[in-house]
């Protein structure tokens, strides 16, 4: 899944090529912008399949889009998200695309307003006909999951996971329109799943009493991670407006998504906790950013992920960084030594930092990103090797380099 974009950066509305030492941090090229997305878009997630086969989601108010782009430029919109694919769905208004999740050979796009929405692909991402809209199934008893937001999916080759906003279910059938799902985790009241979670947590106080869900806006990319076969599934815990008795952390699972633990971050209090979370095989990242909080504005990471709750979460050693400094996307290459966090510093002004360490330490990059966009938040980072970069953000802003 390399994705090997041409040397210096490009903007798709801003795809930036970029000539880079890496390891020594040094100062990459000054990028070259092309286009074009649309203004009004807020890029919320790209998945490459090979070297210039990469896919765009966008979302704006009534009108997101898929695209595919070569990396220097959007080849083709492959869908657009409003009205008419609501209508598809069976819901009234616009769906939201918010990213990627792979299974298998089967690339997902999340979606949010319509939470049994199915838009999958298992062939050529960039051909518009390969795409295919169906549904994932039903709720057990119910007939619609809402207009939830998709968080991630899984299998491990016996039954399905499938996460979205408040709510954890799993499945015997793949996602598909005969599937039914089975509550199977969302430990507050009311309705609380499993019904017997009070006594659990008597018996096990590490159990991990919130809901899978972040409340800020606009609605982050990464609110969850659900590792393709189930071994991980990672969630933040005691963040701002999310419910649940759980102090500032992550909720860990090993086993499928039927049991959270809960493991606290030291030295984060009240509801600071994380607002999102990426994972690259053991290496881990949580990371927090409230605008009037400048002691929420943090990463922490762990090494050991497979452990579960006796995975070992360190704070990063973060650059020097203003007050109103705030994450909103982390990602890492495979193997989890390179990485990149996003986000915004401000009212509008974009942050950037970079690891080569596995997220121990962070240098910071946002010159990268301001010498073409000074006034643009960013919501949206993907690193298909160690060599490559994706950043997104508002105004359509969508950077693609290498170094």
């Amino acid at each position: 899944m390399a994705c090997l974009v041409s040397r210096g950066w490009a903007r798709v509305k801003l795809v930036l090529p970029l000539a880079f030492a890496f390891t020594a941090f040094a100062q990459p090229t000054q990028p070259v912008p092309v286009g074009p997305t649309e203004p009004t878009e807020r890029i919320t997630g790209v998945y490459c399949q090979g070297p210039a086969s990469c896919v765009v989601t966008t979302e704006s108010g009534d009108r997101g889009h898929l695209y595919a782009s070569d990396g220097k430029d959007i080849t083709a919109t492959l869908i657009t998200s409003d009205y008419d694919l609501g209508e598809e769905f069976g819901v009234l208004g616009a769906v939201r695309l918010m990213g990627f999740a792979q299974v298998g050979d089967t690339v997902y796009v999340l979606m949010d307003g319509a939470a049994n929405a199915l838009l999958t692909n298992s062939g050529d991402l960039t051909d518009p006909e390969a795409w295919e809209r169906s549904s994932l199934g039903l709720p057990e008893g119910r007939d619609g999951f809402g207009g939830n937001l998709q968080i991630g999916l899984g299998t491990d080759g016996s039954g399905w996971t499938l996460v979205v906003r408040n709510m954890v279910y799993t499945s015997d059938d793949a996602p598909g329109p005969g599937a039914v799902w089975y509550e199977t985790w969302a430990p507050t009241p009311p309705g609380e799943t499993p019904a017997d979670i009070s006594r659990r947590f008597r018996d096990d106080p590490t159990l991990c009493i919130a809901l899978p869900t972040v409340g800020i806006s606009p609605t982050p990319t990464q609110m969850g991670y659900v590792a393709p076969d189930l071994a991980l599934i990672v969630s933040p815990a005691g963040a701002r407006n999310q419910q649940g008795t759980a102090e500032p952390g992550v909720c860990v699972s090993t086993d499928g998504g039927e049991t959270f633990h809960h493991v606290p971050f030291e030295g984060v209090e009240g509801d600071l906790g994380p607002l999102g979370v990426t994972c690259a095989g053991e290496v881990c990242a949580a990371y927090g950013g409230l605008q009037n909080a400048p002691e929420s504005t943090y990463i922490f990471v762990t090494h050991d992920a497979g452990a579960g709750s006796a995975a070992s979460w360190t704070r990063a050693t973060l650059p020097s960084l203003r007050d109103d400094a705030r994450f909103r996307a982390v990602d890492f290459a495979p193997g989890g030594v390179v990485g990149w966090a996003v986000g915004a510093v401000g009212s509008s002004a974009p942050l950037a930092l970079m690891t080569n360490d596995g997220g121990l330490t962070w240098k910071d990059v946002s010159s990268l990103v301001r010498e073409h966009a000074a006034d643009t938040r960013l919501h949206t980072v993907y690193a298909p090797d160690e060599t490559h970069v994706w950043i997104g953000g508002e105004n359509g802003l969508l950077l693609s380099g290498g170094y």
